[in-house]
């Protein structure tokens, strides 16, 4: 289990983008004691946890800003918008189609002189 100082330590890269020598100076402790925790699978686990946590809740934020450059007056910002969200839709254009079956060959042997 995690002591306090390192889901402290966790919150303040994620939440606040603090540095090594920033969060070691706020909660007392060494640089190489965050490098240690970092080597910690729990930590790491914890850490991955509350990112994808943190991104989850700005997806709500980026899909609002997505839908405003739905309505932008410039047509390159707002082409690429349609196609993101178009794809995330799971409408994403197919590469390459594979075509099967036969095309039929006529050959004329009607040559006049």
């Amino acid at each position: 289990m995690l002591n306090e100082n390192q889901l402290k330590c966790i919150n303040l890269i994620i939440v606040e983008n603090k540095t090594q020598k920033q969060i070691a100076k706020e909660i007392n402790i060494t640089e190489k004691t965050i490098c240690e925790w970092k080597k910690n699978k729990e930590f790491k686990e914890e850490m991955q946890r509350q990112m994808k946590e943190n991104f989850g809740s700005l997806a709500i934020e980026a899909q609002q800003e997505l839908k405003k450059l739905l309505k932008s007056k410039n047509e390159n910002i707002k082409m690429q918008a349609i196609k993101d969200v178009l794809d995330r839709a799971g409408y994403k254009p197919i590469e390459k189609a594979e075509v099967t079956g036969s095309i039929p060959v006529v050959i004329q042997d009607d040559i006049t002189e």
